[in-house]
């Protein structure tokens, strides 16, 4: 029986890719349908997820992602070079590599440096690190919160420092916290909760603004983890509750990978995203057709 598991999960596996939005931000947020060249790589070994622009110049992109590694059998925080022309990956660099899953490398900037607090609820919390680019590696600085949160977004937008995220056991449902930093410890602990009506609490990327307000990438889990890519805008409530109102909510637009779309990250008019779908394009649906039938 192990073996018919493993053989069946092997069939029905599944992949990620990213790709770069050609619609203008404006575009977007009036609802134009996605237009996205999607990178291309010849590895079989891995996929990458969860993209966050480190920088472009020129005609090549450097991305931070989540590299699903099937030797490790797990994620770890990579740097992807990316030409923009071709949408050829030219080389993949880990820079973070723990022996729990990492995910989801959010990017801060602050007086020149590069800071980045990924996804690492598996490993007791979410921690700070600081991106050194001559050395393509991290170093940890400091420890956020013993929160199991689930693709954080830390953000000033509201004038203080405020973390937002889902939290395990519970990472895909309809209730996201708000977490504010404790004076006296230094950590963010749970303030606040926004409730949804349905699971759309978790983050796809960091928040941005355009025109005076901010908007927020989120997941609809409804079907399954990440199948669409919500746009919400968000504005803070007299009474200090967050309100949101959703701007559009898509499905993955490329044929063969619909099975998710759930990151959204923009940096210097640049927009990244990314997909899911089978490995295996015919042998996976048909087993998961089958195996849902009965």
């Amino acid at each position: 029986m192990n073996i018919l598991k493993k053989t069946y999960r092997k069939l029905t596996s599944r992949k990620y890719n990213i790709g770069f939005v050609e619609n203008t931000l404006e575009g977007i947020l009036q609802g134009e349908p996605y237009r996205i060249k999607w990178m291309k790589h010849g590895y079989a070994d891995r996929w990458f997820a969860d993209p966050f622009i480190l920088d472009v110049c020129g005609n090549e992109a450097q991305v931070l992602v989540e590299e699903f590694y099937d030797l490790i059998e797990r994620g770890r925080i990579a740097k992807l070079l990316i030409d923009l022309d071709t949408m050829q990956l030219i080389n993949t660099t880990p820079v973070l590599e723990l022996n729990t899953h990492l995910s989801f490398p959010a990017i801060l900037r602050r007086e020149g440096h590069i800071y980045i607090y990924p996804e690492n609820y598996a490993g007791g919390g979410l921690n700070l690190y600081e991106y050194l680019p001559e050395s393509n590696e991290c170093k940890k600085i400091k420890h956020l919160s013993d929160e199991l949160v689930t693709d954080a977004v830390y953000t000033e937008l509201f004038g203080e420092p405020l973390i937002f995220s889902t939290c395990e056991p519970d990472a895909n449902g309809a209730v996201l916290g708000v977490y504010q930093q404790n004076k006296s410890t230094g950590m963010y602990q749970l303030v606040q909760e926004c409730k949804f009506g349905e699971p759309i609490a978790r983050n796809a990327g960091a928040w941005f603004t355009y025109r005076g307000e901010i908007y927020r990438p989120a997941q609809d889990s409804a079907v399954r983890y990440g199948h669409k890519l919500v746009i919400q805008r968000v504005r803070r409530e007299a009474d200090g509750c967050f309100s949101f109102r959703e701007v559009r909510r898509d499905t993955s637009p490329l044929k063969g990978m619909e099975l998710g779309f759930h990151t959204f990250n923009m940096y210097e008019n640049h927009i990244v995203v990314d997909c899911q779908g089978y490995r295996n394009p015919h042998i996976g649906p048909a087993l998961d057709n089958i195996r849902h039938s009965f």
